[in-house]
């Protein structure tokens, strides 16, 4: 079974600091994201709107830890994303 390559990489810092990775890929997507700010980026919901919670259903929601940045070769997004 061959596994699917990325079509869109995206590298940044959150407001704590984070580095947060968003891999799209034709067959899945994986958010890796510091969960205190997904949280607090979407204003509360207001009369009949859905929390924010489920934005991430069925997404790998959490900060990206040392070892996959470095298993995953990503470490030049994230040096990028520091300087920045």
């Amino acid at each position: 079974m061959a596994e699917s390559l990325p079509s869109r990489v995206e590298c940044w810092t959150c407001s704590n600091g984070l580095v947060v990775f968003c891999v799209d890929t034709e067959s899945d997507r994986m958010l890796l994201e510091c969960e205190e700010c997904m949280a607090g980026r979407w204003a509360p919901p207001g009369e009949g709107e859905q929390e924010p919670g489920f934005l991430t259903i069925g997404l790998l929601t959490r900060p990206a830890t040392l070892a996959e940045i470095q298993a995953s070769g990503w470490e030049h997004l994230v040096r990028s994303a520091l300087d920045t």
